[in-house]
């Protein structure tokens, strides 16, 4: 059984970027590929990432496939207008891809919308194109649909992460390689989701450059914090998975997606590092994106990584039928577990505020 592969992020910073390429084979472990966004004049994406141009693009891809990794491409906007689906728009789309896929020899794809990964499929028979986690694939019947589309890999609903049997499920259902996403840190089915990524889709498109953010780009970011620090067993229920326990899913998968594209550079170095070394000493929120990175850093909260070994943690959550009313595991155990005011190295580095005492 070889080693494990990861999807890792590139957060449009050069010196990010190389440092990531120098990690990439540790414990046995590699990068498979670099997942990234192209220019916005083309298509927008789930993260909203500084102005790219062709010309910086194309720099960044003849980069990684130097070090012998591939490029996965995303095109997973979950909205592109009411044109979207108009020829000219498909056509630009379609146009973009073959210059990305045969020019620049862009190994893999994206996508959000399965409408799209059959068109794409249909022009590019020979590209591996990934259901993206953006498709909220939570299901057998909604990954057999992704698949008969065309995609060959399948990032799954997050929030099924801690669901095995069902994983396993869709697996022998589909025959697709399965790539789990271990780092996102969402809530938990997360009620906003569909609406967060709707405006990121068309926010994308049209980035700030240098400019203030509007209060409106924060505003899902903002509730989502307050949903946890009024219920911190959220920071449990979220659909993480540890750098120990990636080993634990080989029955289904040995393949996984590291979360980082608009983190700064030692969370996304640090990230990386943990989950090829399969282990962290320090706290688990340093390693976590989105909501619980947003949370931990803003009311300096500390979940000691290891003490999740001694409760069991994998097994128990592993086997928990999410029913939260009837259980007060996550409650009990952030209540022991969970510490504030814990101002960490980490932390430190990741603010900027390294020359602190």
């Amino acid at each position: 059984m070889g080693g494990l592969e990861f999807s890792v992020p590139y957060n449009n910073d050069r010196e990010t970027l190389a440092e990531i390429l120098k990690l990439k084979e540790q414990n046995g472990n590699r990068i498979k590929e670099v997942y990234l966004s192209g220019p916005q004049e083309y298509s927008g994406s789930g993260r909203i990432a500084p102005e790219l141009s062709f010309d910086r693009f194309v720099e960044v891809v003849e980069k990684i496939h130097k070090e012998n990794i591939r490029v996965n491409l995303l095109l997973n906007s979950v909205c592109e207008g009411s044109d979207w689906y108009s020829p000219p728009v498909l056509k630009s789309t379609m146009d973009y891809l073959h210059r990305a896929h045969r020019e620049l020899g862009i190994e893999a794809v994206t996508i959000a919308n399965p409408l799209y990964i059959r068109e794409v499929r249909k022009r590019f028979p020979d590209i591996e194109i990934c259901a993206s986690v953006l498709g909220d694939i939570d299901c057998v019947q909604k990954a057999v649909i992704f698949t008969k589309a065309g995609a060959n890999v399948i990032t799954p609903d997050v929030n099924i992460n801690r669901d095995l049997a069902l994983l396993k499920r869709i697996k022998d259902a589909t025959g697709t390689e399965l790539k789990l996403m271990v780092n996102e840190g969402c809530l938990l089915r997360c009620a906003f989701r569909k609406f967060h990524f709707n405006y990121i889709s068309h926010k994308s498109r049209n980035p700030a450059m240098g400019g203030k953010m509007r209060a409106e780009d924060n505003v899902f970011s903002a509730n989502c914090i307050q949903v946890t620090k009024s219920d911190p067993s959220q920071v449990l229920k979220s659909g993480w998975i540890r750098p120990e326990d990636a080993q634990k899913y080989r029955e289904i998968t040995g393949y996984f997606k590291i979360v980082g594209r608009t983190s700064s550079r030692s969370m996304v170095v640090r990230s990386v590092e943990a989950y090829l070394n399969e282990s962290w000493s320090g706290d688990l929120m340093e390693l976590m994106a989105g909501n619980l990175y947003s949370f931990a850093m803003s009311n300096l909260v500390h979940i000691d990584n290891k003490a999740l070994d001694e409760i069991q943690f994998f097994d128990r959550v592993t086997s928990c039928d999410q029913e939260c009313s009837e259980c007060s595991f996550c409650n009990e155990v952030v209540g022991k577990l969970l510490r504030r005011g814990v101002f960490t190295p980490a932390k430190i580095e990741d603010l900027g505020i390294g020359g602190l005492k």
